[in-house]
């Protein structure tokens, strides 16, 4: 993938106003810097977030991440050369060990900045530009692979969502929750 591709497939996701103004720019400030992603750039990088959640039950699938110590949905950085779409794919493959199409799952929905201050452990990661899609699935049929998702998180739970406001103190996870309630 090109540079040029790259930045036309960010304008285009910023363009659908899926994120406060502020963040608008700080997405195209950040991508007019270059090398968007963390092996270019370990410090701050693109990322993708997919939020699997149940509109029949109501509830969101959500783990206590390894690395970061927080309750947050499932996602990853972009490596060099992918669109958000194949780190879409790539991520749900390694992380759930299912194969879904980023065109069956749709356009993202959501777009934060997240600063990365909570270390538990040592890590390079200073600021994550954050792409997230909503993956409406159906729970009795979800079965993501057990020891994919034990790589990356302590534990993985279906919650509903006063559960998972229990649990969950990042900000912009507790936003991605608010704006997954609309789909209920």
């Amino acid at each position: 993938m090109t540079k040029e591709l790259l930045s036309e497939q960010i304008q285009k996701i910023v363009s659908r106003k899926i994120c406060e103004q502020e963040v608008a720019g700080r997405f195209m400030q950040r991508l007019e810097e270059g090398k968007p992603t963390r092996d270019e750039n370990p410090e701050t990088h693109f990322c993708v977030y997919f939020a699997a959640f149940s509109p029949t039950h109501q509830e969101f699938f959500i783990g206590h991440h390894k690395k970061s110590g927080l309750w947050l949905f499932n996602g990853g950085h972009m490596d060099k050369g992918e669109t958000p779409q194949e780190t879409l794919e790539r991520e749900i493959g390694e992380e759930w060990g299912l194969e879904m199409k980023a065109e069956k799952i749709g356009n993202p929905s959501l777009l934060t900045v997240t600063p990365i201050a909570h270390k538990p452990i040592q890590q390079s990661c200073k600021e994550h530009y954050d792409i997230w899609y909503f993956v409406p699935v159906v729970k009795d049929n979800f079965y993501p692979d057990q020891e994919k998702l034990e790589k990356e998180f302590f534990e993985t739970r279906w919650l509903n969502p006063d559960q998972a406001k229990q649990l969950i103190i990042d900000p912009n996870t507790l936003y991605a929750l608010k704006m997954l309630e609309k789909h209920f």
